[in-house]
């Protein structure tokens, strides 16, 4: 995204100078005519700076439209695959999670950190259903129960 800010910006610089460079200042006698200030007189009209700034307006709303369809998107292919599926998750340190994935009727908890990705359990029956994950409750809560019963077998 940092990529096209830059390319945007260096697209309107070129526009800017190339507009800037067909203009040419009024001479006398050879010379330019300056302001009093020693600029040239090089004034851009109302009008351009209407289209810069509803160019620029459009640019952003076309960005954000394809953020929003990006992510979209990668929703709906996760809810399309079918066979994998992530249940819930809590964090449990600053870059360390542990993740329920059911993988068609499996369920496995894994240990999420940079760099690795471990299995925890891997549970025989399903220990949480996808409609009660997405029912409510809290992910956390669940998993401690279910780590309280397996503590009291």
């Amino acid at each position: 995204m940092i990529r096209a800010g830059y390319f945007i910006f260096l697209s309107l610089l070129v526009s800017f100078s190339a507009q800037a460079a067909e203009e040419k200042p009024a001479t006398a006698h050879g010379l330019s005519v300056l302001k009093s200030d020693g600029l040239a007189n090089h004034a851009l009209g109302a009008g351009s700076y209407i289209q810069m700034i509803l160019g620029l307006l459009f640019i952003v709303v076309l960005i954000f439209a394809l953020a929003w369809l990006m992510r979209r998107m990668g929703r709906l292919q996760s809810v399309m695959g079918g066979s994998m599926k992530l249940l819930g998750g809590v964090s449990l340190g600053q870059r360390e999670r542990a993740v329920l994935v059911q993988v068609g009727e499996t369920q496995m908890l894994l240990g999420v950190a940079p760099g690795s990705v471990r299995t925890l359990h891997v549970f025989d029956k399903p220990v949480v259903t996808a409609s009660a994950t997405a029912a409510g409750g809290s992910f956390a809560d669940k998993l401690s129960a279910v780590l309280k019963q397996k503590v009291a077998k």
